[in-house]
């Protein structure tokens, strides 16, 4: 492989699977796996079924097996794939959390493998990600181990998990720009580019984030394959530049400390929040800084090609080392080699550093441990210098030119570790009809939900059930047949649905002739005042608070309210509704919706 090819296989570019993308678009994707030689794709929207003509085609196109990632962080992010409630239910499950982590990480694992998916960018490992497993280090290294595991039973020959978001947001913090934000120093003129803070930021030291934040990525670098490492600044480091481009520091903490030997991938470099250090730097020198920095992969570079041609600017100038590049095109190979076992010699015939390896006798995921490991370090091709300019291919086509009627040629032309779209779809929609998600399902739904009591169903009528919804009405949360809705009226409890944009005077005149009443949120924002001063006015009436999704509101909720039956759940799906219901009328059998008894009312009326 020439250098420009080598770079290519560093870079990893986003996809879309609907098949209504613009020609334009997949003609791109095309030149840039057929001609540039780019080493994966990360799939970012689309159906399962389109997935899957997708990942065949793409794979079709590619002269070395790419590496396809995916989200999955609630299962796979495609429509039409298993979707499981908020994983930081499994943390409040006690001893059955492992269990159902790594029966979780087995349905999202093999689903992933059979639309031909290898590269899961999961699990969440940072203790207060959005999606994270646990608001404690220790309890969300156990279940990211979990996870794992399952991912691993169910690929035999084994798929790329991820360590996510690394470095976290413990202690973190988004700096604006803005006069109040601009150091002394500045004041009194326009703050340059260069003299803006850059954001996001962590506040916690060194020390604090490895004895807390930082345990669960250490402790998983001998079960994941890579870590993913998003754009934070640690000011211990550096006041500006955050941690993915300060040249050395990546290599420094993940290999050289922790002895991990994955591949380590940099978010992408188009984020709002580093256009003020791409404008004042150059868009495509952040690329190089990247590499410098100790990536492997760089996922979603806002400009494939111009990022590659920076990078073999850097080179020519001298300011990147084709050694450090020559050992991540090995780590990249090295691991499309363990997860296309078929694919091994080609593999090593491209790259001959590449050695035969027995992964499961070796520690790591890819048997490497750190930079002196001597599978890392066999050299590169002599001539990786020259050309510097794109081509080379490494065409498939034994009949299009001469050199592919060499065995490289014969060798991809098998593609025996390709299974057909076909028999992948045959096996998808098995999978998808598989008995034991809808356990793994209803268990996750139940740790989301915390809090509540027992109530009586109501001795008169005229008691409501006020559903609030965020975004306005026309959500899927809430249907005729939704638990948060046919429960309570099988009590009979008349609804009322209400949002921002139901009339307020409309509202008071159907509340306020209530003898009591149930009041479900579900929110994404803050409940207006005119909520909340209701809530506060009438609180004897209220029964139960429940407040689906915003857990910071609910926290302040129970501040607010410390008076009332509070509920909270992690989700809004039909799962997690019905394990809501089951608190609050749990001797309510499903087939007899008026049956409900408890030995003391709870219910207060005004």
């Amino acid at each position: 492989m020439s250098l420009a090819r080598q770079v290519a296989q560093l870079l990893v570019v986003p996809v879309s699977a609907r098949l209504g993308s613009p020609a334009c678009c997949r003609d791109t994707l095309k030149r840039l796996i057929q001609e540039v030689g780019i080493g994966g794709i990360w799939i970012t929207e689309g159906h399962v079924a389109e997935a899957l003509l997708r990942v065949e085609e793409v794979q079709a196109w590619a002269a070395l097996p790419l590496l396809v990632a995916a989200e999955a962080g609630r299962g796979l992010a495609l429509q039409g794939a298993t979707s499981f409630p908020h994983p930081l239910g499994l943390s409040r499950l006690g001893s059955e959390a492992e269990r159902w982590a790594e029966q979780w990480g087995r349905i999202t694992a093999r689903e992933a493998a059979a639309i031909g998916i290898n590269w899961l960018l999961n699990p969440v490992a940072e203790p207060l990600g959005e999606l994270a497993l646990a608001e404690d280090p220790l309890s969300a290294l156990q279940l990211a181990r979990a996870f794992v595991r399952g991912c691993e039973q169910a690929v035999p020959e084994g798929i790329l998990t991820t360590a996510s978001s690394f470095p976290g947001k413990g202690g973190f913090k988004s700096v604006q720009a803005g006069a109040e934000r601009v150091p002394a120093a500045l004041a009194g003129r326009r703050p340059k580019a260069a003299d803006i803070p850059w954001c996001p930021r962590l506040t916690l030291t060194l020390a604090q984030l490895q004895e807390g934040p930082w345990l669960p990525f250490r402790g998983l670098v001998e079960q994941v394959g890579a870590i993913l490492v998003s754009h934070v600044v640690l000011p211990e480091w550096d006041e500006r530049w955050p941690i993915t481009l300060l040249p050395g520091r990546l290599t420094q903490l993940l290999r050289q400390e922790w002895g991990f030997g994955g591949l380590i991938v940099v978010d992408s470099l188009d984020q709002g929040c580093l256009a003020e250090l791409a404008n004042a730097n150059g868009p495509n020198s952040l690329a190089v800084r990247a590499f410098q920095a100790g990536a492997d992969l760089i996922l979603a570079p806002p400009d494939p090609m111009a990022s590659l041609a920076a990078v073999l600017e850097a080179v020519q100038q001298g300011s990147l080392s084709t050694d450090q590049l020559a050992q991540s095109v090995t780590r990249v190979l090295r691991a499309k080699q363990r997860l296309l076992p078929a694919a091994s010699a080609l593999l090593k015939q491209v790259w001959p550093a590449l050695a035969e390896t027995d992964f499961s006798a070796l520690g790591g995921w890819m048997g490497a441990r750190d930079p002196t490991d001597p599978a890392l370090n066999r050299g590169s091709p002599a001539e990786q210098l020259k050309p510097l300019l794109l081509g080379d291919p490494i065409s498939k086509d034994k009949d299009s030119v001469p050199r592919t009627r060499t065995a490289l040629g014969k060798l991809f032309n098998r593609r025996s570790h390709l299974t057909s779209a076909l028999h992948r779809a045959a096996q998808l929609g098995s999978l998808l009809a598989e008995k034991d998600i809808a356990p793994c399902q209803a268990a996750m739904a139940r740790g989301g939900v915390e809090g509540g009591r027992p109530l009586s169903p109501p001795a008169e009528p005229g008691w409501l059930n006020w559903i609030w919804q965020d975004p306005p009405l026309g959500a899927a949360d809430v249907q005729l047949q939704s638990p948060a809705l046919h429960v309570p009226a099988a009590l009979g409890m008349l609804p009322v649905l209400s949002d921002a944009l139901t009339p307020l005077p409309w509202l008071e005149a159907a509340l306020d002739n209530a003898p009591g009443l149930i009041f479900q949120g579900f929110l994404r924002d803050p409940l207006p005042n005119y909520v909340l001063d209701w809530l506060q006015q009438h609180r004897e009436r209220v029964a139960a608070v429940v407040i689906y999704g915003n857990l910071s509101l609910y926290r302040r909720l129970q501040a607010h309210f410390p008076w009332a039956n509070a509920i909270h759940s992690l989700n809004r799906d039909p799962w997690a509704q019905a394990e809501v219901m089951e608190r609050l009328f749990p001797n309510r059998s499903p087939s007899e919706g008026s049956k409900s008894h408890v030995a003391q009312p709870t219910i207060k009326k005004k």
